[in-house]
C-alpha cells in the first residue's frame, strides 16, 4: 500500500517568500527553478528506474503516464507528498487570485533516446495545463543535452476551450515549422533551460509555447512531468469532441 508521506521528510518546505519569488521570474523569465530539489538518494532511485526502464525498451524510447506506471521510482509518491502540492496550489493562487482546486497531477515520465528519439523532440505545444513541473532525472552530459526551448508566457488563459483550441491548432499545424526552423537556425531567440538531474523547474506550460530539443541517440534524456489545473476541464466542446 502507497504511503501519502513516505516522502514527506525529503520535501523542502517552500516560505511564502520564495514562493513569491518564484511565481515573480515566472512572470519575469518564462520559468523559475528549484536547485537540489530531490535527496540523493530520491534522484538515484529514480535513475535507476529509468535505467532499467531503457533496457527493457532495447533502448529506445519509452514513456509513462500516471503515478501508478511508475509506482517505485519515488516520482509515483512525490505527487502525495503535501509540501510537494503545496507549491502548485500557492502558485495557482498567486496566478489567478482565488482558491485553487484540490491537486491533481497528470503526471508522465519521458526516456529520450535511440533511434525514435527525434519523433519526440522540436514539437513544439502548448500544454493542456496551467502550470507545469518539470524535473530532470538523467540529463546527457556530453553532446545535444536536450535543452528545453521556451516562448514564454505567450498567450493569456483563454475565457473558452474553442479559443484555446484555435490556439493550439496554430502552433501545431501552421506555426510548427518556422518554429523547427528558427530552433535550427536561431536557438538564441528562445529561452533556453539546461537542466541539472535532482533541480525542478516551473513554468507556465498553458501560456508558453515549449519544446525539448534532441539529444543523442546513444545518450537518455529523462524527464519527469507533472502538469496542474485543466482551465477547459469542464468544457461541454472539450468533452464532445473527446468522444
Amino acid at each position: 500500500m502507497d504511503s501519502p508521506n513516505a516522502l514527506d521528510t525529503n520535501t523542502p518546505e517552500i516560505s511564502d517568500d520564495q514562493l513569491q519569488a518564484m511565481y515573480n521570474a515566472m512572470e519575469r523569465d518564462g520559468y523559475c527553478c528549484i536547485p537540489d530539489f530531490l535527496t540523493i538518494s530520491s534522484l538515484s532511485t529514480m535513475q535507476e528506474f529509468v535505467a532499467s526502464s531503457v533496457r527493457s525498451s532495447q533502448n529506445e524510447y519509452v514513456a509513462f503516464k500516471g503515478r501508478e506506471a511508475v509506482k517505485g521510482s519515488g516520482l509515483d509518491e512525490l505527487a502525495q507528498s503535501p509540501q510537494f502540492q503545496s507549491i502548485f496550489s500557492r502558485l495557482y493562487v498567486a496566478s489567478r487570485s482565488k482558491p485553487a482546486p484540490a491537486v491533481e497531477f497528470y503526471q508522465l515520465l519521458r526516456c529520450l533516446t535511440g533511434k525514435g528519439m527525434m519523433e519526440h523532440s522540436l514539437n513544439f505545444h502548448y500544454d493542456s495545463y496551467l502550470i507545469t513541473a518539470l524535473i530532470p532525472i538523467v540529463i546527457p552530459d556530453t553532446g545535444r543535452a536536450g535543452d528545453l526551448l521556451l516562448v514564454p508566457n505567450a498567450r493569456p488563459v483563454r475565457q473558452t476551450y474553442a479559443g484555446n483550441l484555435v490556439d493550439k491548432v496554430i502552433v501545431d499545424k501552421i506555426r510548427q515549422k518556422s518554429l523547427r526552423t528558427r530552433a535550427q537556425n536561431d536557438p538564441s531567440s528562445f529561452t533556453r533551460i539546461k537542466m541539472v538531474p535532482g533541480s525542478l523547474y516551473f513554468f507556465w506550460g498553458y501560456r508558453s509555447i515549449h519544446a525539448n530539443e534532441p539529444c543523442d541517440p546513444d545518450t537518455v534524456r529523462a524527464t519527469a512531468l507533472y502538469h496542474y489545473f485543466d482551465p477547459h476541464a469542464d468544457s461541454r466542446l472539450k468533452a464532445r469532441l473527446r468522444r
